[in-house]
C-alpha cells in the first residue's frame, strides 16, 4: 500500500455496517495486498469515516425518519420486553395447527364410522 488509492464503495459500505472482516477481504481481493497492508488500509479508512461522521461531512445516505408503523412496532416491542404487555403470539406457537388436525381427525373418524361402521 505505497500510493494512495481510491476506496471502492463496497469497502465503505462494509465499514458502515461495522463489518471490518468483509472490508479487509474486499481490499485484499481488489488490490492484491497482503493481510497486514489490507488491515492497515481498512483501519485508515475506518478512521477517516469516523472523523467524517463526527464532523458531519459525509457522502452517504441521510438518516430517514421512522414511519408511523416502525414507531408503533418499536413501542410495542419495548412494552413486551419490559413485561408491560403480554404478546398474543409466543415463539414456537403452532398458530392453531393443532386444533385443525384435531378437527380433521374427528371428522375422519366420523366419516369412517358413518361409511363402514353402520
Amino acid at each position: 500500500m505505497n500510493a494512495p488509492r481510491e476506496v471502492p464503495q463496497a469497502v465503505i459500505d462494509a465499514l458502515l455496517r461495522g463489518d471490518k472482516m468483509t472490508a479487509i477481504k474486499l481490499v485484499r481481493e481488489l488490490t492484491g495486498d497482503d493481510l497486514k497492508s489490507a488491515m492497515q488500509m481498512v483501519q485508515q479508512i475506518a478512521a477517516q469515516l469516523q472523523t467524517a461522521k463526527t464532523t458531519g461531512s459525509h457522502s452517504g445516505a441521510h438518516h430517514q425518519p421512522e414511519t408511523k408503523g416502525q414507531l408503533e412496532n418499536r413501542e410495542r416491542s419495548k412494552e413486551v420486553m419490559a413485561g408491560r404487555h403480554t404478546p398474543t403470539v409466543m415463539p414456537g406457537d403452532q398458530g392453531g395447527r393443532g386444533l385443525s388436525w384435531l378437527v380433521l381427525l374427528v371428522l375422519g373418524a366420523f366419516a369412517a364410522w358413518f361409511l363402514f361402521g353402520r
